[in-house]
């Protein structure tokens, strides 16, 4: 990254969602590192990750003892060629030693995050219970409905998350660094 592009990221803080969920995050969604997720969500750029998790490892709370990607649906996963929690899991646990807990399933169909918190939200489920101390990871808090869902299905067993990017709004909790 050049300098001035470095120059221009800004740190995303922590979040507590409305949900209880903590959330961290390592950059703001704007600029070079906007244009990062968009390759690795939209173009199938895996590569994005393994270069970001060494950043993203201080994120981790020093209990955590997996690591959940939150999932991504079947059809945007087909569609884009790429799950960017998933991606970003594998690369952290890799730095990390921690392992990977596959753990939720995502809805079937997708819906804008918009129309599915006016319909109750997106409705993820467990096909086990998570370990204790578990951590979900996902690469951008915009509204908390995702993050907010996967913790609820995993029925209270993960009260943090870690994301590489947070909209300048996102969460619509309270900012707390």
């Amino acid at each position: 990254m050049c300098p001035a592009c470095e120059a221009s990221l800004q740190p995303g803080g922590e979040v507590r969602l409305p949900s209880g969920v903590l959330v961290r995050s390592l950059l703001v969604h704007d600029g070079p590192i906007r244009n990062a997720v968009h390759a690795m969500k939209y173009q199938g750029a895996d590569r994005v990750a393994p270069g970001l998790a060494p950043l993203m490892v201080d994120l981790i709370p020093t209990d955590a003892a997996a690591l959940v990607p939150v999932p991504r649906s079947l059809p945007r996963r087909a569609r884009f060629g790429t799950d960017p929690g998933r991606a970003l899991a594998m690369a952290l646990a890799r730095v990390a030693g921690l392992p990977v807990a596959d753990v939720l399933r995502a809805p079937l169909l997708h819906r804008s995050q918009i129309r599915s918190r006016r319909r109750g939200g997106l409705r993820f489920r467990s096909v086990s219970c998570p370990p204790g101390g578990a951590v979900l990871v996902d690469d951008v808090l915009t509204t908390g409905a995702t993050l907010s869902s996967a913790a609820g299905a995993c029925r209270g067993a993960v009260t943090s998350a870690i994301t590489l990017t947070r909209s300048r709004w996102g969460g619509g909790g309270r900012r707390r660094a």
